[in-house]
């Protein structure tokens, strides 16, 4: 397993492009939503207000502000180090996940890949897939925390994906560039082999806790890995609210591999004197009425700012420096209550563990009320993280649609289930050392009060 390494930082970041955060407030929770900076809220509004001016002329002829969003697309693309049609604009990760699910022509009896630390976003189509096209969800286990600290990237992937008739010949695996649970990282040039050894024919990747955390010209964070990668540009990126965007690799895919779902131009394909044209995807997928368009616009400018700032190397060295000192201050203290990982091949800027006696830290809190109140009391000191589940996935058969009581997580057989709670600490781009010094000092001081308690 590869030592941990501390990450080459650059100092020169400014945090002051971010005067809308308040000076006094440590906010450590890019995981579930980002900041702007100044620049992209004055375009926001300019493109707001020329909208407001012409709604009409922006929405059929504007090439900033028009619907099919060519030019926006293209610098996003640009940016991304992949060509205009690969990019679709979304709303968010959700959006462009069904897009791609409800899309694939999955026929009964095919196998879908997914492992039990999956987000909603993906776990409830593929629950809507099982109820209504039949399909076969294959769920991976995750290894558990102390087994994943001790692992490099082969052995987890050897373990979340090994050779067996189970996973051989899979139409699709549906996975995540890093996870939220527990800010593994998954290297997706290795993904991308182990899913060619075992002969799977789509990989779908969840980019929602990686867009904008990573230098995406890495080549183990190059989209072109994927088959489809979804992801969005206001977590991570600091980008508008509503803001995101789906990565489809074949620039030829057309019905019926692909249904244009969520889109107006399913007619496009229906007829033509040239049968063999195909509307490029991701445009098709553009046009379905209006939508974030002047969020959309400001993004453009946010792809400026991360240039005129230096390159998504800096970006991501900055975050993972201050990831970094956060993971050794709680491993320092409390090894047994960190969940993310030691090797520098899975690590990311999302800590998660365990809630601990500061006092007596071999003594970790797993229960949803000892997270809540840790969240709480940090907030209440001006520190904003925020506390997850390990969620529960059943696809059993015994699984139909029924009622549950929302407050208590059930299996399918109807027996309770227990759930284990983090807390996760996302440092972002506009995150300095500073604020994580201050994060330590407080949390010593909650975990302090914890242990009267």
């Amino acid at each position: 397993m590869k030592q941990t390494q501390t990450p080459r930082h650059n100092d020169s970041i400014e945090q002051c492009d971010f005067t809308e955060l308040p000076p006094d407030f440590v906010y450590l929770n890019n995981g579930t939503e980002g900041s702007m900076p100044n620049c992209v809220i004055s375009t926001y509004k300019k493109a707001l207000k020329k909208w407001a001016s012409n709604p009409t002329s922006s929405y059929e002829l504007d090439p900033i502000l028009g619907k099919r969003q060519k030019e926006n697309r293209k610098k996003i693309a640009e940016f991304m180090d992949v060509q205009q049609n690969n990019i679709c604009l979304t709303e968010n990760t959700t959006m462009g996940l069904n897009m791609v699910l409800m899309g694939l022509n999955f026929l009964p009896g095919d196998r879908i890949v997914m492992t039990d630390h999956e987000h909603p976003a993906v776990i409830s189509p593929l629950w809507i897939l099982r109820q209504r096209s039949g399909v076969q969800i294959e769920v991976r286990s995750f290894p558990e925390p102390e087994q994943i600290r001790q692992m490099d990237s082969d052995q987890l992937l050897d373990y979340l994906l090994p050779n067996i008739p189970e996973l051989i010949n899979a139409k699709a695996l549906c996975i995540s560039h890093v996870y939220n649970t527990t800010g593994v990282r998954l290297p997706l040039d290795k993904l991308k082999r182990r899913v060619d050894e075992l002969n799977i024919s789509y990989l779908i990747v969840d980019g929602a806790q990686a867009l904008g955390m990573l230098d995406l010209r890495k080549p183990e964070n190059r989209l072109e890995n994927c088959d489809f990668y979804a992801g969005p540009t206001h977590k991570w990126m600091n980008g508008p609210p509503g803001t995101g965007i789906l990565y489809i690799k074949n620039l030829n895919l057309c019905p019926p591999e692909f249904y244009p779902v969520l889109s107006q131009k399913m007619g496009s394909y229906m007829s033509g004197d040239n049968p063999e044209a195909c509307l490029p995807m991701t445009e098709a997928l553009q046009v379905r009425g209006c939508s974030s368009i002047p969020a959309y616009a400001a993004l453009i400018e946010l792809m400026e700012f991360y240039k005129k700032k230096g390159d998504q190397a800096l970006v991501e060295n900055h975050i993972f420096k201050l990831s970094s000192d956060v993971s050794t201050f709680i491993e320092s203290r409390a090894p047994n209550s960190l969940v993310s990982p030691s090797d520098t091949e899975l690590r990311s800027g999302l800590i998660t563990f365990f809630p601990f006696q500061w006092c007596q830290p071999e003594n970790c809190f797993k229960d949803k009320e000892t997270a809540e109140w840790v969240v709480r009391k940090l907030l209440k000191m001006g520190v904003q993280v925020r506390f997850v589940p390990f969620p529960t996935v059943d696809f059993s058969p015994e699984c139909q649609l029924q009622r549950h009581n929302p407050h208590l997580p059930i299996d399918c057989s109807g027996e309770p289930v227990e759930q284990s709670y983090v807390i996760r600490v996302s440092t972002g781009y506009f995150n300095t050392l500073a604020q994580v010094e201050t994060f330590k000092k407080v949390l010593k001081q909650v975990l302090i009060s914890l242990d009267a308690n």
